[in-house]
């Protein structure tokens, strides 16, 4: 046997073993070994709500300081323009 005629034996040998495991996982699914999906944890589904409301109070904390940083704008505004030029 020679280098060509072992490479083409290998190759058919590994491909039968993919063949053969592909078969075998298909017949495992197809008779029922396949666990269900699993339910939704409720845990997750109230760290998600406890999240969203944590992202609802950082968007209200953010609105806030955009309004206070308006306000000591036109503060810092107003000041300069009273103040004299020297």
């Amino acid at each position: 046997m020679n280098q060509t005629e072992l490479m083409i034996a290998l190759g058919a040998a590994l491909f039968a073993a993919f063949l053969l495991g592909w078969l075998a996982g298909w017949l495992t699914h197809r008779a029922g070994g396949a666990a269900p999906a699993p339910a939704p944890d409720n845990d997750a589904v109230g760290r998600l709500a406890a999240a969203e409301t944590a992202a609802a109070q950082a968007r209200e904390e953010l609105r806030e300081a955009h309004l206070e940083i308006e306000e000591l704008r036109t503060y810092i505004d107003r000041r300069l323009a009273k103040k004299p030029e020297a």
